[in-house]
């Protein structure tokens, strides 16, 4: 890796004063638009594209209970078991014309010929957390990116002829298959980063000798290891993207005695990533830690099968129409948050359910044991974590990026690096709607990179990272702080954060460029199908997952 001592780093990355240069880039790492002349180069460990949607009935060993650290280490490949195959002597019906070929012969210990190359490993598999029966909670026609859709429209841009209006995995899956065509060339599969760091700093001085224009000539290092070959190789960009999304690192939160319990009752608490099928739960008492949308969904799915009451542990209450849905009362109970673990017992101690009026109070002496619990499986989340850049992956001035796992530090707009603009974290934000939210993200700093908008500064670029904690960002008003609300935006948030990145790259000088791909906007039918979705997907578990509109939902925008 590139020397990071240079002394020029920090005094630039301090805050100089000097007009914002224009960016110089050539070589991007994972994804970008608009470089014409430009080598792009995307990562991916997977076998195959479709992140989270990647699916595969494996799972990965168990977690660390509790598993609090952002700091993980690289994701452990599973190569799938390949059968021990009989080795066979080529040469067993073969008649040599002498002694001397015979000795000479591959395998004969005496040979001269290079031996056969080591064949390729089976592409390996990194567990995601999708399930076996999944479909989205958000309609595919706000779902979908600008310039693909789900099913046909009158132009024939689409996947399906026709699908259900809240699609399932697999529908999606070969949805991001279809819209990654174009681009499929540019991706290395099987290939996982291992080191991605600072080569060069930051440089605003002029070129003395061909009277340039100032320029950004961050170079980065971006080291990988090829999981079929084990061969690795480290490059140079001036650029990356940083596109690894944020559901890896598991959280389990620390509890009293969590850690002696999962030692004595080795099995019984998971995680929902690793959560497959119901049936595995079929007879077992079980509790669901979590109250959010796939704890509930998995609770749902579980609770058809195990035995009755499943226990949901929540921290705030459940809506009416959800605990309906569930069953709440019958075959589902709701409790408060885990107080303790009780290991000899094999159970937990609870507080009370939550209402609105006690959803934020602490435990007291009013609190119940639920004991010989089966299986807990924790939806609770996970931590932001990029085991690939290290503390001395950037310079020491440069704030850390990760601290505690709840959020991403030293980014404005929630995706640009305010020191090294040359690097970017699309898809970062919570509780929004990914594909067309990161669509926009793409379009705003490809046009940067571009030197088409107008480069920052990096103190504009700090005033954006303070506006977006002080809950003054594009997103909205937020509650503002640095827990776990920094990413997590309000409702109606990413409508706005998505028109205000579509007014910013439409800014773009488009002399010599073009106009380039338009970015998402949502107008009024996008932004009520935004307001009206969970509703309308409720109503669409209630009649059995068959619709395939809004409106056969009884939902229609006037």
């Amino acid at each position: 890796m590139g020397s990071l001592g240079n002394s020029n780093v920090e005094e630039n990355a301090a805050g100089s004063t000097s007009s914002p240069a224009a960016f110089n880039i050539n070589r991007i790492a994972i994804v970008a638009e608009g470089f014409s002349s430009s080598q792009i180069d995307i990562y991916e460990q997977q076998a195959d594209v479709g992140g989270v949607w990647n699916y595969s009935a494996v799972t990965s060993g168990p977690s660390r209970v509790p598993q609090t650290d952002a700091h993980a280490a690289l994701e452990i490949p599973i190569y799938p078991e390949e059968p021990v195959a009989e080795e066979k002597d080529e040469y067993a019906d073969y008649v040599f014309d002498s002694d001397e070929e015979a000795s000479t012969a591959p395998g004969s210990g005496a040979c001269s010929l290079p031996p056969l190359s080591r064949k390729e490993k089976k592409p390996p598999i990194f567990p995601s957390p999708m399930y076996e029966d999944l479909h989205t909670n958000i309609p595919h026609t706000l779902m979908r990116y600008s310039d693909l859709g789900f099913t046909t429209d009158g132009k024939g841009k689409g996947t399906h002829d026709g699908c259900e209006i809240f699609p399932s995995r697999q529908v999606v899956q070969e949805y991001i298959l279809q819209y990654a065509r174009d681009v499929r060339h540019l991706v290395r599969f099987s290939t996982q980063v291992t080191d991605v760091s600072l080569q060069t700093p930051l440089s605003n001085a002029p070129n003395a000798i061909s009277g340039e224009e100032s320029k950004v000539r961050d170079k980065w290092t971006v080291g990988s290891t090829d999981l079929l070959t084990d061969v690795s190789r480290t490059e140079s960009y001036d650029a990356v993207v940083v596109a690894s999304g944020h559901y890896s690192t598991p959280y389990i939160p620390s509890v009293p005695e969590i850690s002696t319990f999962a030692t004595e009752h080795p099995g019984v608490i998971s995680h929902s990533k690793t959560y497959r099928i119901a049936s595995a739960f079929a007879g077992k008492r079980v509790v669901i830690v979590g109250s959010a949308s796939s704890g509930l969904d998995i609770a749902s799915q579980i609770s058809a099968v195990c035995a009755s009451p499943l226990i949901i542990s929540a921290r705030s209450p459940i809506a009416d129409d959800m605990s309906e849905h569930l069953g709440v009362g019958d075959k589902v109970r709701v409790v408060g948050q885990i107080e303790r673990f009780l290991v000899k017992e094999k159970g937990i101690e609870v507080r009370p359910a939550p209402t609105s009026s006690s959803a934020n109070s602490k435990g007291g002496e009013n609190t119940e044991r639920i004991l010989d619990v089966d299986a807990i499986v924790f939806c609770t989340g996970y931590l932001y974590s990029f085991p690939f850049i290290s503390t001395s992956s950037l310079p020491p001035s440069t704030p850390p990026l990760i601290t505690d796992g709840r959020r991403v530090h030293g980014l404005a707009r929630h995706f640009i690096h305010t020191y090294h603009p040359t690097l970017v974290f699309p898809g970062l934000p919570i509780k929004i709607i990914p594909f067309p939210l990161a669509e926009a993200q793409a379009a705003v700093f490809s046009r940067l990179w571009s030197n088409r908008l107008p480069v920052p500064s990096h103190e504009e670029l700090q005033r954006w990272e303070r506006e977006d904690e002080e809950g003054k960002g594009f997103e909205g008003s937020r509650v503002p702080g640095e827990g776990k609300s920094f990413h997590v935006f309000p409702k109606g948030g990413d409508a706005r954060y998505i028109n205000a990145l579509h007014d910013w790259a439409l800014r773009a000088d488009q002399n010599g460029g073009g106009k380039g791909k338009e970015p998402p906007f949502w107008g009024d039918e996008e932004l009520w199908q935004r307001s009206i979705y969970a509703e309308a997907k409720m109503q669409f578990e209630k009649t059995g997952r068959k619709a395939k509109t809004l409106r056969e939902l009884g939902f229609e925008h006037e």
